[in-house]
């Protein structure tokens, strides 16, 4: 029997094992710590036909999908973020929160900063987790972000104003819950304004019904969460199975923004899918 070949073979085994085991560990703190807390700012530029001279070269910035627990780092992270950007308009895109909050106070704090600096420019819809919960019911929420800064449309559009010159912002309830209405949303509009909708989920796209919309903005994908490399990603909850999973898309001629989100629904785990921040650049 050769003993020193046994013991060589151990020593290789347990490398694998230890090799195997940190591996796991780095994997662990990088999905469930590092990621989910590593907010990307992804910048954009759209053409939009008919642009008032005063929006050409504005800055919106998209949120979505925060899934706040309560004012945490991650949310702090945001403030931070938008105060060195210092965008024109701020639009958010549901899933203010979901079943998991635990602190509705300091998450209405949040909306409350959030909110502070963009006085009457701070807008959003309402996400399928706003429509889940129980209590405080969909009504009782929509007043707190509206008592706390934040316009909600439901199914309906306002003039947004620069240099004394408009465009339509439209907005509409939870696609996802089939909650949208975007004719009652296009009452009134003109033809030749230029129109930029916001929608929680990108199924609204197969709900245009031929209207002309400029630019549609969306989350509710949170791009997958888990996107391994040259791999569709698993989870996509929307009825185009994960055709519109994040990014700028053109359709006919209409452009799809898919912001990734901030948070993160059930699992807490991003992976090579960082949460988003998105400025997007409003061109002649």
């Amino acid at each position: 029997m050769n003993f020193k070949n046994i013991t060589k073979h151990k020593k290789r085994k347990l490398f694998l094992i230890l090799s195997f085991l940190i591996s796991i560990i780095i994997l662990f703190w990088y999905g469930f710590i590092f990621e989910p807390n590593n907010i990307q700012v992804e910048r954009i530029s759209v053409e939009i036909e008919n642009l008032p001279e005063s929006f050409n070269g504005a800055k919106i910035v998209h949120l979505t999908d925060f899934h706040s627990r309560n004012f945490s780092r991650r949310e702090k992270r945001v403030l931070e973020i938008l105060e060195d950007i210092d965008p024109d308009f701020v639009f958010i895109t549901g899933d203010f929160i979901d079943h998991s909050t635990k602190d509705l106070d300091s998450c209405q704090k949040f909306w409350r900063e959030l909110s502070s600096q963009y006085q009457g420019k701070t807008f959003g819809v309402l996400g399928n987790h706003e429509h889940w919960i129980k209590s405080p019911d969909i009504a009782a929420i929509k007043k707190m972000l509206e008592e706390n800064g934040i316009s909600v449309l439901n199914n309906e559009n306002r003039k947004i104003f620069q240099g004394g010159k408009y465009i339509y912002l439209l907005g509409v309830d939870d696609p996802d819950s089939e909650k949208d209405d975007l004719p009652k949303a296009m009452i009134n509009t003109e033809e030749n304004i230029p129109k930029i909708l916001l929608a929680h989920s990108p199924d609204i796209i197969d709900n245009l019904q031929g209207e002309k919309v400029d630019l549609i903005l969306v989350g509710h994908t949170h791009g997958g969460q888990v996107v391994i490399p040259f791999v569709k990603p698993f989870w996509v909850p929307t009825k185009n199975r994960g055709k519109y999973a994040s990014g700028l898309f053109r359709i006919n001629d209409t452009n799809l923004y898919v912001n990734r989100g901030i948070g993160m629904a059930s699992l807490q785990i991003r992976f090579n899918c960082p949460p988003e921040i998105t400025v997007i650049e409003l061109k002649q």
